[in-house]
């Protein structure tokens, strides 16, 4: 069995944008802009293969506050 879903209407992705820059900031403390330009998720035997097309922008400072989190 293979599911599927995909978020493509503007305003959609418009949404979905804001509510991850949201949780960015409030659960990590990231000050993001998040624009989503395309998401699509399929899941075939269990499993799941996504795919993102995000823009990000952000100061240099947080740029490096996340990175130093990942350990680069």
């Amino acid at each position: 069995m293979m599911d599927e879903m995909k978020i493509g209407t503007k305003i959609m992705r418009g949404m979905v944008s804001k509510v991850i820059s949201k949780v960015l900031k409030k659960k990590l403390g990231y000050n993001v802009g998040i624009q989503l330009n395309e998401f699509d998720a399929k899941v075939n035997d269990g499993k799941a293969h996504v795919h993102l097309n995000i823009d990000a922008e952000m100061t240099q400072e947080e740029l490096n506050k996340i990175l130093e989190a990942i350990g680069l």
